[in-house]
């Protein structure tokens, strides 16, 4: 189940009496929460029925005590439970307490909703007590946006303030800010504060510029990394040699750098093999498990570089970067051939 399909049956009062919300959009599971809240608690009698504990290893009498006593002056009461790793496959719960908590899932208790959360953390659909939670269709997976999605949540967050910004900037803002980066660790919170923190330098022009978004706009690293590699595919050094001292400038490790350029050309290998084996850009994209964000980035990069020159920048950032951890050169200088000698 997906995070549609939550709210779906929050706003149908549809869901069972147990629930795991679980996923790498911390936000949004948060935001699950507030809304499972303001759907079953009103708010005179909310602080006696909202209770959350940050782990249930060593409270669980408490947290059985909680869950099947009745709730006061309302219908429901709410429960949350973060850190659950004993859901995960690396975590494990005192017998004595599984079983008691096994009994509580099959119970018809109807005064409670208990929410699991497993913020970027999986459930073992393996375990008996998970299996209770997928048999009733009550595991959610709160995913990260598409690309799409985040567009519009930008226009609206934007558009929540009265502030008016085109598809266009909204477009350039997700594209950059780098949520839909390769393993990013941006979520929503962070695209949220760079919505407050442009709103709050042009609420009074009625309108986001693009001026407005290179001047206040946290750009990725990752996004400057695809630019700087663009550079160096195009022959641009000049251009590349600005963009790394703009990165440097803005606190980026040199070390760093340098290993953000090896797995960029690693991954611009990777789709070049895809690509020579017939692949299509959607069967790369699941291959490599990447968004189209990234895979048409690394589609325009293969236009400027053969799979042979590819495979002598890995060498040769392999060779670097054994200069420099034998203190045979200086990360400067690693970095200045990267950009003048590829």
């Amino acid at each position: 189940m997906n995070y549609k399909e939550l709210k779906n049956n929050i706003k149908k009062d549809n869901l069972y009496n147990f629930i795991i919300l679980y996923g790498d959009e911390v936000f949004l599971i948060d935001d699950a929460i507030r809304n499972i809240t303001n759907k079953y608690l009103s708010q005179d009698f909310k602080e006696m029925n909202y209770t959350k504990f940050e782990k249930i290893e060593d409270s669980f009498n408490e947290f059985y005590e909680t869950v099947t006593t009745f709730p006061f002056m309302s219908d429901k009461k709410v429960i949350v439970v973060n850190e659950c790793d004993f859901m995960t496959s690396t975590g494990s719960l005192n017998k004595a307490y599984e079983d008691k908590l096994i009994s509580l899932l099959n119970s018809e208790n109807s005064n409670s909703i208990v929410i699991f959360s497993l913020k970027n953390k999986k459930p073992d659909t393996r375990k008996k007590m998970v299996k209770i939670f997928k048999d009733n269709n009550s595991i959610y997976e709160i995913k990260k946006l598409e690309e799409g999605e985040l567009i519009n949540w930008i226009v609206e967050g934007f558009k929540a303030k009265g502030l008016k910004i085109n598809p266009s900037n909204a477009n350039y803002i997700a594209l950059n800010c780098g949520y839909l980066d390769y393993e990013s660790v941006v979520n929503l919170y962070d695209i949220n504060n760079e919505i407050d923190k442009i709103y709050s330098y042009a609420m009074d022009n009625g309108e986001v510029t693009r001026g407005d978004i290179d001047l206040l706009l946290t750009k990725s690293l990752d996004s400057n990394i695809f630019k700087l590699v663009d550079y160096i595919c195009e022959g641009k050094k000049d251009k590349a040699s600005l963009m790394l001292e703009d990165m440097l400038q803005n606190g980026a490790a040199e070390q760093f750098i340098i290993h953000m350029i090896a797995r960029q050309y690693r991954m611009i290998y990777e789709y070049q093999i895809l690509a020579k084996r017939g692949y299509s850009m959607n069967e790369i994209m699941d291959a490599m498990k990447i968004k189209k964000f990234i895979a048409s980035k690394l589609n325009n990069i293969v236009k400027n570089i053969t799979i042979e020159k590819t495979e002598y920048i890995i060498e040769q950032l392999l060779e670097i970067d054994r200069k420099i951890k034998t203190g045979l050169i200086d990360k400067n200088v690693g970095l200045d051939i990267i950009c003048n000698s590829f």
